[in-house]
């Protein structure tokens, strides 16, 4: 689901993008007392975005390599929780699965556009 305008402020420079929020629903703990709701990379291979709150049609979907998310600034193992998400599809996200898989499979190396990434989060 898509993020409101507000989350938007995280990234800088990025009129062009919904924000998605990309971590589990309930909170909780670890043993060693480590939060469990953010995703660590290594736990899912694609990322798919309903594009329904911006489009109206449950059909449309855009998709991205996990490797490529923005990391957790200061804990580069974990999944941001906010995800930078075009607008239309572009080189880092696809609105075709199989296009998505091939990416996968390439082992191409890329990334969100984390340099936009606010300071305050």
């Amino acid at each position: 689901m898509l993020a409101s305008e507000a989350n938007k402020k995280m990234f800088r420079h990025l009129d062009d993008h919904f924000v998605v929020e990309t971590q589990r629903t309930r909170g909780g703990k670890n043993a060693d007392g480590t939060d469990t709701r953010p995703y660590r990379f290594g736990e899912f291979d694609l990322l798919a975005v309903a594009m329904h709150p911006s489009t109206n049609n449950w059909s449309d979907f855009l998709y991205t390599v996990e490797r490529w998310l923005v990391p957790t600034p200061g804990a580069n193992q974990l999944v941001f929780k906010y995800q930078p998400v075009p607008k239309a599809p572009n080189n880092l996200w696809t609105d075709n699965l199989e296009t998505a898989i091939d990416w996968l499979r390439s082992d191409m190396q890329r990334r969100l556009p984390s340099s936009a990434l606010s300071s305050e989060e």
